[in-house]
């Protein structure tokens, strides 16, 4: 679609000609071809109440494929320094698992176990994976950042990191990256693997949304050396709250 239509015009269109979105399997969105009329409108004035006037605006639109940008990094960013496997965080800053230098041999796969919908992407497309030495919200509380009782770790982010940003989310931040072990971002199905590390426990975290509804997962898993998988649904998420 033109420039015009994305950023001038609301979406209504020719009823007779609805848009159908079909999801391709390198990611791209295919609306059809061929022109479509948005129908829209623009501001004239106010009126004698101060309310604003309209007048009818179209315009002509070429449809075609709405193709992906570039993928964000995965926040927060993590210090890529490595060392032999099993050894703990060094002095100089943290120690994550990285492709090429892994850690350990203990490797996670993660699936989503989401139904598929047609023409819906997956919910945990595209998403980071962090796997944790400590669960987050006891990180946050050995960070100094307290986790009120009932509430989500990640809401305590949300809350301090979000539009009204407070001081407490850079050290938020700073935890989130010192007790980090390894992280991946998820391909379009979902589906990740996560770069190796020592066998034993850590805490698997992430968050979405499905239904439209906030959810997360701040999930304890135990890895033994080798091939571990675990599968992500809205069964094992926890709401966001």
């Amino acid at each position: 679609m033109n420039r015009r239509c994305l950023m001038g015009y609301p979406l209504p269109g020719d009823p007779a000609h609805p848009i159908v979105l079909a999801m391709k399997p390198d990611g791209q969105l295919d609306s059809g071809s061929g022109p479509f009329e948005v129908y829209g409108r623009t501001i004239t004035g106010q009126n004698d109440n101060g309310d604003f006037t309209f007048a009818p605006l179209n315009a002509t639109c070429n449809l075609g494929l709405l193709k992906p940008g570039a993928t964000p990094s995965a926040p927060p960013a993590v210090t890529t320094t490595a060392s032999a496997p099993g050894a703990p965080p060094s002095a100089g800053g943290p120690v994550i698992s990285i492709p090429n230098a892994p850690l350990g041999n203990a490797v996670l796969t993660i699936v989503s176990g989401f139904p598929a919908q047609p023409n819906v992407l997956n919910p945990l497309a595209g998403y980071p994976y962090t796997l944790l030495r400590d669960s987050f919200a006891n990180a946050l509380t050995k960070g100094g950042i307290p986790v009120p009782p009932g509430t989500s770790p990640l809401k305590v982010l949300g809350n301090a990191c979000g539009a009204g940003r407070t001081p407490d989310c850079q050290k938020i931040l700073q935890v989130w990256k010192s007790d980090a072990i390894s992280a991946t971002r998820a391909d379009i199905t979902g589906k990740a693997i996560l770069p190796g590390v020592p066998p034993g426990t850590y805490y698997l975290m992430l968050s979405t949304r499905y239904n439209n509804q906030p959810i997360s997962w701040d999930m304890k898993v135990e890895l033994k050396a080798g091939a571990n998988s675990v599968t992500l649904d809205q069964r094992n998420a926890a709401p966001v709250k």
